[in-house]
């Protein structure tokens, strides 16, 4: 059975696409992306099916989708919301995992969140960091490395990710 060399956990503007194809590149293995596949899966943007379909529908998917992924080779990064499945959290067990750790504040200027104006941002800002204080606990619970982010480039993410990798 295939299992990924590394797989990426971490909220959305972590760098978790951008970073795992930088890593996946340098091992020369193949890059999955979960959050692509699910949309796939679903055949609609993530955001117009979680908006009219429901949230529970959407992580039942997002669910099946990740479990799938973490039978394959390569660098896998993880939908943020992915590790919510208690089933997911399970499956990471003996992988190599690192949490792409990352403050709201640089994930929402990352995401280019800054231009929606004060009231948006404070909305999506206070959102995020709902979402922050109740994954934290399990990013960190799966993870075998951390990165802290915040002030690194991507390629510099994934050198750091590169020496965790070595490190374990």
């Amino acid at each position: 059975m295939s299992r990924p060399a590394l797989v990426l956990v971490g909220i959305p503007g972590s760098g978790k696409s951008e970073v795992g194809r930088f890593v996946a590149e340098a091992l020369d293995v193949p890059f999955v992306e979960v959050d692509d596949l699910v949309e796939t899966e679903l055949d609609a943007p993530a955001t117009e099916y979680f908006a009219t379909s429901g949230e529970e529908a959407y992580r039942k998917a997002e669910e099946q989708v990740a479990l799938a992924a973490l039978h394959l080779d390569g660098v896998v990064a993880l939908s943020s919301g992915a590790v919510t499945s208690a089933a997911v959290r399970e499956a990471l067990g003996g992988l190599r995992v690192v949490w792409l750790r990352t403050a709201v504040t640089a994930a929402t200027r990352r995401l280019s969140m800054n231009s929606l104006g004060m009231a948006g941002l404070v909305a999506i800002r206070n959102s995020m960091d709902a979402m922050l204080a109740e994954r934290a606990r399990w990013y960190e619970a799966v993870s075998t490395g951390v990165v802290d982010t915040d002030r690194l480039t991507a390629e510099q993410v994934a050198a750091a990710v590169m020496g965790e990798q070595g490190a374990q």
